[in-house]
């Protein structure tokens, strides 16, 4: 298609998959540009590169391959550290709606993208979620990873004080079961982003110090030496949020309300923005006081 003046213009937008206006992350797009040569020369005139324009904002992503005879521009539809902001409202809730529409085009990085040809068509139709044979693989292993804690939780000693005494079954500990929910909870949401995204850096610095005060107090509660007559198990929510005389316990309480808060903001992040929330400082302080309160309680208790 013949370009509009002398001004280069795009023409047209096409994928690599059977239904060429069908992309997921990660696919790559051929962009066909009119007067691609003179476009390439003003781009190494400016000392500067051609990039992806998304919904005409730049995506920084520079193409992986160049056909000035053909006029064709080979991009990823790649999302990164530099452009994960641009692609959020794009990717946002991926389990229930599943497609969005993207215009694309091409500019030189910092400028606005290039304009369109009379009745292009540069839009294509951003499948969220790619799913193949290792998907049903992956939630294969994540459904087995769940039914073996439950089960271990259930059925061993797993998360609980320690083996039973004269055959009876000691209370669910709850420092350990703070630990396992942390570690259950982010090895599924990390798989769930890889999987959609592609993302494999996707685990801020704040959840390893999550992680880190979780195993701490489960490491505190564990060291502190048993004292004195045991209370068998009443239940696993009783177990959670009872002290040793089997009253429910503010140090507790505090912890496991504090857990499914911050739980829930996890996986609101999760599952609606493919990102794992960054806790600030204040938010990890508070965890941390909760947990040193919880093992200090215990220590009159073994006494």
């Amino acid at each position: 298609m013949p370009c509009v003046g002398d001004t280069p213009a795009v023409t047209g937008v096409a994928t690599v998959n059977d239904d060429p206006h069908q992309a997921f992350v990660g696919d790559w797009v051929v962009i066909s540009v009119c007067d691609l040569p003179k476009v390439v020369e003003t781009a190494s005139a400016a000392q500067t590169s051609i990039t992806l324009f998304i919904e005409g904002m730049d995506s920084g992503n520079e193409p992986v391959g160049v056909d000035l005879q053909a006029g064709t521009l080979t991009f990823v539809l790649e999302r990164n550290e530099k452009n994960r902001n641009l692609w959020k409202p794009y990717l946002y809730d991926p389990l229930f709606d599943r497609d969005v529409s993207l215009r694309l085009s091409v500019g030189i990085r910092g400028e606005h993208p290039l304009p369109k040809t009379p009745n292009s068509n540069l839009t294509v139709r951003l499948r969220k979620i790619y799913v193949d044979w290792t998907t049903w693989v992956w939630l294969a292993l994540l459904v087995a990873l769940s039914a073996a804690i439950v089960i271990s939780a259930i059925y061993t000693d797993m998360l609980r004080d320690g083996a039973p005494i004269e055959g009876i079954r000691q209370p669910y500990s709850l420092s350990r079961t703070q630990m396992a929910w942390w570690f259950f909870l982010i090895v599924l949401s990390y798989v769930f982003i890889w999987l959609v995204t592609g993302d494999r850096d996707s685990i801020p610095p704040s959840l390893l110090g999550l992680m880190g005060i979780s195993a701490a107090t489960a490491l505190a509660a564990s060291a502190i030496p048993t004292g004195g007559a045991r209370r068998a198990s009443q239940s696993w929510w009783r177990d959670l949020v009872a002290d040793e005389n089997g009253i429910v316990a503010l140090d507790r309480l505090q912890i496991v309300v504090w857990t499914i808060v911050l739980s829930g903001i996890f996986l609101t992040s999760v599952i609606w923005d493919l990102t794992m929330p960054e806790f600030n400082t204040t938010l990890l302080a508070l965890m941390g006081i909760s947990s040193g309160t919880y093992i200090g309680f215990k220590l009159p208790h073994k006494q």
